[in-house]
């Protein structure tokens, strides 16, 4: 999630619109390139141990899915009305009801774990032969038709199709270890995520665009996500803290990506770039972002708090 927060402030913030010549800042492109080449990884890596674990699909799992979603929204925007910046209008409703361009990962989400069902069937019962004649095909359609050619554009790749597609690789590797792939998982890394940075440091050099690299649907970045699950698989690390936080994650999402919140932390993030320069200034806005995941946390257990009493409601009437 931090990976998302970061892509969601760096990526987007104007003054890493940078105007000098590329000839004359390379360092500053190359770094700007490295760190967007890690971010976009984000949203594949989320993905990525939904499939390595396995989504468990019950009908109590999407109503507090849906509990999770609508509590967030409604509150951060009930919040934004008290406070004055913003009002009751269709647009804040449309907002709070997820009708907004910038959730779209609550759709695609939601789509992946309705069908969950089918590709945990598919993952239970393939041979290995027939589950990696699948994940060929998959890339192979979707590195051609969507990350190559542009023909058939599923949204830069934010779609269940993506979804399904790393949902399936994270689970071949868990039920097919690949040793040396595993052994080497983090030098792997950061030779995918230097490919990416110099190929849309020369595609930027060239063309004046990034070379359709700093997108989800390019194969590098999904291998990536991959591969950087897998170098975390191999510390062994577990703690109680860090899981109570990853229950928080989505809800992370949602409220910092908030119409009602969003601007307010580009405000700060666009300032921390105008103060600190290079590693510092990565260093500074991830303390910021940080925070930010901290204040989101914390602002969650109220939904936490609210859901376990539903939850335990219900079970005492059955």
């Amino acid at each position: 999630m931090i990976l998302i927060m970061f892509g969601h402030t760096h990526l987007r913030m104007d003054s890493m619109q940078i105007t000098e010549p590329i000839v004359e800042v390379p360092s500053l492109y190359f770094l700007k390139n490295i760190l967007s080449c890690i971010t976009i990884t984000g949203v594949g890596i989320f993905i990525a141990i939904s499939g390595w674990f396995g989504i468990k699909f019950k009908i109590r799992g999407v109503v507090k899915y849906l509990y999770l979603v609508f509590f967030t929204l409604w509150v951060v925007y009930g919040i934004a009305i008290a406070l004055h910046i913003a009002e009751f209008n269709i647009s804040g409703v449309k907002i709070s009801m997820s009708f907004f361009d910038g959730y779209w990962f609550v759709m695609g989400y939601l789509g992946l774990y309705l069908i969950s069902p089918i590709l945990n069937i598919f993952i239970e019962h393939s041979t290995k032969k027939s589950f990696q004649v699948v994940l060929i095909s998959f890339f192979l359609f979707q590195s051609y038709y969507s990350w190559l050619s542009g023909w058939y554009d599923y949204y830069d790749g934010y779609s269940i199709i993506l979804f399904s597609g790393i949902y399936l690789t994270a689970a071949y590797f868990r039920k097919y270890p690949v040793r040396f792939v595993e052994k080497n998982a983090l030098q792997l890394w950061i030779a995918i995520i230097l490919l990416m940075a110099l190929i849309s440091s020369f595609t930027m050099w060239k063309f004046g665009h990034a070379g359709r690299m700093i997108r989800d649907d390019n194969p590098m970045a999904i291998w990536a996500s991959i591969l950087l699950l897998l170098s975390f698989k191999q510390l062994k690390f577990q703690s109680k803290i860090v899981n109570r936080m990853a229950a928080s994650c989505f809800a992370v999402y949602l409220i910092h990506y908030s119409p009602f919140v969003y601007p307010y932390l580009m405000q700060y993030a666009n300032y921390v770039f105008s103060q600190f320069h290079g590693f510092l200034y990565a260093i500074m806005l991830l303390l910021l972002l940080i925070i930010v995941f901290i204040g989101c946390f914390l602002f969650d257990q109220v939904r936490i708090i609210t859901w376990n009493f539903i939850n335990k409601s219900i079970s005492n009437v059955k």
